[in-house]
């Protein structure tokens, strides 16, 4: 609890209560009622704190609830410390929450039977990634009534000046239904470094760690900090104290080196006909560049890859964010075939091209399980599968290469196949409706633009996703697109906010494109149509010849006059719409 003179002070400040109630057709439903707090809701609080004070050092020494210090020195572990002063793992709950969690606890140290001790944590597990003081209430962006989301919702240690604490109701929604299966034969669970296995198996299926986009080495202690006393009771050989020493961390060449000794070990305890199967999701190129050549080096080829939609809840599927998780199924390298990178290229374009046909074929249209970062994904893996099926590529030590220090902004010739299997996949992507004739006859700064407007109605504002797609259509100069850049509210300009400027230079400033904006911006700053078609007239150099085309972008502007989120494109998406009709039935 904060001290008096503490300057972070915590106070309940709203409480949401759930009614029950028949409705005229004798059907069971709830409504939920915000309120403000009352004397009697102090009362209660006051009240759980006084409980936990009778507790706490029983409940400590017994091992009920935590009593460990958080770790120092970690990139996630360190911000709950340097940000709020928590330095214990127990000051991530407040009283209430550890109660809860504590009587959790209480109840599992009656029990013997070890496969209800291994249910029971599990279901502790989420009790806490549930009810902590870094669960944060997210708002309905549909005007609903929002909710709590939970802890490791993001993976790190993000602390919050408004957190939500459930009651006891978080354990009605623990009930789970387990699938009783039999296994036949032998099996073992063990504990142990990736380097020191010396099992031979058939099938290795591995989730390596992804350079350092997670910490799980720091992470970790969030739970084993609950879970240490039940460990030593029914997992005796299982270790509850931190491991960040011997973690695969991605900090340069001592992850690089650690990857290799795992995937050697591993090819090394895997026959000729095994299989492994490699569990990956990462946005940036140089980290496939860099798992490419680990694989290579390790012996591997990747002989399939599927990308398969990981983030199936529909409120998740909204953004543009990656929603699948790539599955690289991989064998043994047993050939000796040599090849040179202008052979590569060709069959590099061809698996790109076909893997994400395959992707659209089964995507489905009015909840799409895929967004434009999936298929840059499939594209990383389609050229992975191309370039690990040789044993050599134009000479190159791999290990020189993967290990060797690069100067600023170079980069390996791995990243650059990469980079062009992202160029290809972004150039394959046709927005929906729009003809793919016309969309491969615009320039890559129109194509970008109109992509970018893509995002933004898919509901996608981080300016990461705009970086990448812009790194995949190769334009360097893109800032002046931008309306918006602050984080999670990135999107375009739209025709009114561009006005008059990016007409008197190169590039993008030449396109038709950007001479189309123009014309809705005076189509809709002089109220009238013929001046925006008057304007490309005089100023599209083959404004004949390019009215198809102009069409195509003008109609597709259009789709965005009734999309609620985009208020801010209603009257450019009308004018387009209007324009278009001009254009259509200009005769001479």
């Amino acid at each position: 609890m904060p001290r008096p003179d503490d300057v972070f002070q915590e106070r309940l400040y709203c409480v949401r209560w759930v009614e029950t109630y028949t409705d005229e057709q004798d059907r069971e439903k709830t409504r939920r009622h915000y309120c403000s707090v009352t004397e009697a809701d102090l009362e209660r609080e006051r009240k759980v704190l006084s409980l936990l004070q009778q507790r706490f050092e029983d409940w400590q020494e017994k091992g009920f609830i935590p009593s460990k210090k958080i770790a120092r020195g970690g990139d996630k572990t360190e911000e709950p410390i340097r940000t709020r002063g928590w330095t214990y793992w127990h000051h991530l709950f407040n009283p209430r929450q550890i109660v809860i969690a504590g009587l959790f606890t209480q109840f599992i140290d009656l029990l013997n039977d070890r496969k209800q001790i291994s249910i029971l944590l599990l279901l502790l597990g989420r009790v806490l990634n549930n009810n902590s003081r870094l669960s944060r209430w997210k708002p309905s962006q549909s005007g609903g009534i929002g909710g709590v989301i939970d802890v490791f919702s993001n993976q790190a240690l993000n602390t919050f000046y408004n957190y939500s604490t459930r009651g006891f109701s978080l354990l009605n929604s623990l009930a789970i239904n387990i699938k009783k299966e039999t296994l036949f034969g032998s099996s073992a669970t063990t504990v142990s470094d990736a380097r020191e296995i010396n099992n031979d198996m058939d099938f290795w299926i591995n989730d390596p760690p992804y350079a350092d986009a997670v910490n799980y080495h720091e992470l970790a202690d969030f739970f084993l900090s609950w879970y240490q006393t039940y460990f030593s009771k029914s997992f005796s050989s299982w270790f509850t104290h931190n491991r960040c020493a011997l973690a695969v961390k991605g900090d340069g060449s001592d992850f690089k080196r650690s990857m290799i000794e795992i995937y050697i070990n591993l090819v090394s305890h895997m026959p000729k006909n095994g299989l492994q199967l490699v569990m990956f999701t990462h946005q940036d190129p140089s980290v496939w560049a860099d798992l490419g050549m680990i694989l290579w080096a390790a012996g591997l080829q990747v002989s399939a890859a599927w990308t398969i939609s990981t983030e199936t809840d529909s409120a998740l599927k909204k953004g543009n964010y990656v929603q699948g998780t790539v599955l690289l199924v991989l064998r043994k390298r047993l050939n000796d075939d040599v090849a040179f990178l202008d052979e590569i290229y060709p069959l590099i374009e061809d698996e790109v091209r076909e893997q994400l046909d395959k992707m659209l074929a089964i995507d489905d249209k009015d909840a799409p399980n895929f967004g434009d970062t999936d298929y840059q994904l499939a594209a990383y893996a389609a050229a992975l599968r191309v370039l690990t099926q040789y044993s050599e590529i134009e000479g190159m030590d791999i290990k020189h290469e993967l290990f060797r220090e690069r100067g600023k902004g170079e980069k390996s010739e791995f990243e650059k196949v990469i980079d062009r299997a992202v160029e290809i996949a972004c150039n394959h992507l046709v927005p929906e409706n729009f003809a793919e004739f016309h969309w491969k006859s615009l320039t890559a700064d129109e194509r970008l633009y109109l992509k970018g407007v893509e995002l933004e109605k898919h509901g996608e504002f981080r300016n990461g996703a705009y970086q990448e797609l812009a790194k995949g259509f190769g334009v360097r100069d893109y800032n002046f697109l931008y309306a918006k850049t602050k984080s999670n509210e990135a999107r375009f300009k739209t025709a009114s906010e561009f006005k008059r400027t990016n007409l008197k230079g190169d590039g993008f400033d030449l396109t038709l494109v950007r001479h189309l904006l123009f014309a809705i911006h005076e189509t809709v700053s002089k109220e009238t149509v013929q001046e925006g078609l008057n304007y490309l007239k005089v100023e599209v150099p083959n404004y004949w010849s390019d009215r198809k085309r102009a069409l195509e972008v003008l109609r597709y502007l259009s789709r965005l006059e009734h999309i609620p989120h985009l208020p801010h494109w209603k009257k450019d998406a009308e004018a387009a719409r209007v324009l278009a009709g001009a254009v259509e039935n200009d005769h001479g």
